[in-house]
């Protein structure tokens, strides 16, 4: 259930008989989207657990372990926010202690400069992997100069321009946009609604809206290559953006997505012709709205495989792309993807955490995905021919833009 609670905050509630548990997500909207230095987010989203006007982030650390209690914060592309999982006769305390630190992070200088040096080595150690670098110049490809384009962890340079004070503006700016307050498990809805009233006094004022960052232009290049370590493997990846997540043709380029091979991995259109039929690769990954949320996701397929192979990968790829844009799915295929996600579903729904998660995010989204059989009629009332008129739309295999790393040769 959801109800407004004053401007600028919603709350959403779901009771969870006999959990034993509560899980708690308070939001703030913006996130990496929305900040103007590459890491602004991150930092200051991990922040809000390091420190408030009345607790330090010992305390704060020492309180949570002596009630069992998973305090954490986080900052992502489309929200920050502070995420709590505790024992349900605790709810009243984490719910508390959530909203503290969500909206009264203090950003004490030298935590801000201890999670800017993590941010900059996990950075570092990202970029040593071939195919995460591959896939950053991929992003970079589609996206720039909207957010999308680079790592939600931020930028080197970016790191090094990160201040208490810059997490301070983003955090009061994103903050004015309002809360999204969401908490499932064992507990009376009713009274978690007016703890929140009462923690959160109405002030009459309107949430400002978060600004839209700039859209996505991609660069004006067809194909890139990436040099990469001598003795790896060779990354494939191709695609181009498609749609955002609150577009129609949403639930038929998911199961799209499973019918090309976005299931297990190993099953689909994809993996049957690289991998089966061509022995080019073993796995082949691949998603048809990748990223989709407030903005606009992407088609994309992923083929890690030997550098002499790359040409004919490729290849497979565009054939397979351009022969279901001309032929469509089959039925049999559109049915064993519903069955797969049909099947799937029940298990992003079995705790209080993924619970909370859903809701947080049907109220970002303003769709009512965490309703199981919403969900599911939007699968089932798509057929093959809805799929079909979706790929002719969406799906554009002479528009691709490819992205190749590949290993340098060692010539010793």
């Amino acid at each position: 259930m959801t109800a407004p609670t004053g401007q600028g905050r919603t709350v959403r509630v779901h009771e969870v008989p006999g959990s034993g548990v509560v899980s708690i997500q308070v939001w703030l909207r913006g996130g990496a989207r929305a900040e103007w230095i590459p890491g602004q987010a991150s930092i200051t989203g991990r922040m809000m657990v390091e420190g408030t006007h009345s607790r330090d982030w010992r305390k704060i650390s020492t309180d949570a372990e002596e009630l069992g209690m998973a305090l954490d914060s986080f900052g992502g592309f489309e929200v920050m926010g502070v995420s709590v999982e505790a024992l349900a006769n605790d709810w009243r305390v984490a719910l508390e202690w959530a909203l503290e630190s969500a909206r009264e992070p203090s950003f004490p200088s030298d935590r801000c400069a201890l999670l800017v040096r993590q941010n900059q080595a996990e950075i570092q150690a990202l970029g040593d992997q071939p195919e995460i670098r591959t896939a950053w110049r991929f992003l970079d490809q589609l996206y720039r100069p909207h957010p999308r384009c680079r790592p939600v962890q931020g930028t080197s340079r970016g790191l090094a321009r990160i201040s208490r004070q810059r997490c301070a503006e983003l955090h009061s700016r994103s903050l004015a946009a309002g809360l999204i307050v969401s908490v499932a498990g064992e507990i009376d809805e009713d009274e978690v609604r007016r703890l929140v009233d009462d923690l959160i006094e109405a002030t009459g004022s309107e949430a400002a809206t978060a600004a839209d960052p700039h859209p996505p232009k991609g660069m004006d290049l067809e194909r890139q290559e990436v040099p990469l370590p001598a003795a790896e493997q060779a990354h494939l990846l191709a695609g181009h953006l498609t749609i955002a997540r609150n577009h129609p043709d949403f639930p038929a380029l998911q199961l799209l997505a499973v019918v090309l091979g976005a299931g297990s991995g190993l099953s689909g259109r994809l993996p049957l012709r690289v991998r089966e039929q061509e022995g080019l690769a073993y796995s082949v990954e691949t998603g048809t709205s990748a990223g989709a949320g407030l903005d606009v996701g992407r088609l994309f397929v992923h083929i890690g495989t030997s550098p002499e192979l790359l040409e004919r990968a490729e290849l497979c790829v565009r054939e397979e792309l351009a022969r279901l844009v001309d032929e469509g799915p089959q039925e049999a295929e559109v049915e064993e993807a519903r069955s797969y996600l049909l099947g799937r579903e029940p298990f992003r729904r079995e705790t209080p955490h993924q619970l909370a998660e859903l809701s947080a995010a049907a109220e970002l989204y303003g769709l009512p995905i965490d309703d199981a059989e919403w969900t599911a009629d939007r699968w089932r009332s798509v057929g093959a021919a809805e799929i079909a008129a979706a790929v002719r739309r969406h799906i554009r295999p002479d528009d691709l833009r490819i992205t190749v790393g590949t290993p340098r040769v060692d010539r010793r």
